[in-house]
């Protein structure tokens, strides 16, 4: 679960929601799509299933470090189980996870002190945008709802994708060549008859 929001930077509660059958296969790989969200209400702390954020449906790409378990998943698990459950089979609230996951402690074991499930969002647009991924993709992953709204939150990271583009442009070789047009002779001929 830690992989799968760390890189695809969905929410703990669309994370929480998937079901095996919204594993689909596209033309550019194998994808999960997000259309719905189960966060945790806070009143009884028990996952409340609507809507995502946006109210938009998106396909993110299953990262090929994930890709076996999800597969695993959808040969051997039934139509609506989830695909990441709770050691009970059911859906996994935020809080249910830190303590059973040891979050906390984890993190601070691991020198990230403080760092939040949600963090693992911005880890994954972080790492989208160092691979060169460009706003658009971005956005459309992470489900923002609009790429104004991914450059309000990331834009300082892409100050150096100009520069890594240009470094992608394929090189083409220069050979020292003639002139096409020599030098001016010394005296033109004279203009008219």
């Amino acid at each position: 679960m830690v992989l799968f929001l760390g890189l695809t930077g969905c929410r703990f509660s669309e994370m929480a929601a998937l079901r095996v059958d919204d594993v689909i296969q596209t033309p550019h790989g194998l994808g999960v799509r997000v259309h719905r969200a189960a966060p945790q209400c806070k009143r009884t702390s028990a996952a409340v299933f609507g809507p995502t954020k946006t109210h938009q449906t998106r396909t993110v790409p299953v990262p090929a470090a994930i890709e076996g378990y999800v597969r695993h998943r959808v040969a051997t698990e039934r139509s609506g189980d989830f695909l990441f459950p709770s050691p009970t089979g059911g859906v996994w609230t935020n809080t249910n996870f830190r303590a059973r996951s040891h979050w906390t402690q984890a993190t601070q074991s691991a020198g990230l002190a403080g760092t939040t499930i949600h963090d693992l969002r911005h880890t994954a647009a972080s790492l989208l945008i160092a691979a060169g991924a460009d706003v658009k993709a971005v956005q459309v992953i992470l489900g923002h709802a609009t790429a104004t709204m991914t450059m309000d939150l990331y834009g300082h990271m892409f100050s150096e994708a100009p520069w890594l583009a240009m470094e992608r442009m394929p090189t083409i070789p220069m050979t020292p060549t003639r002139p096409a047009i020599g030098p001016a002779p010394d005296n033109p001929p004279a203009m008219g008859v």
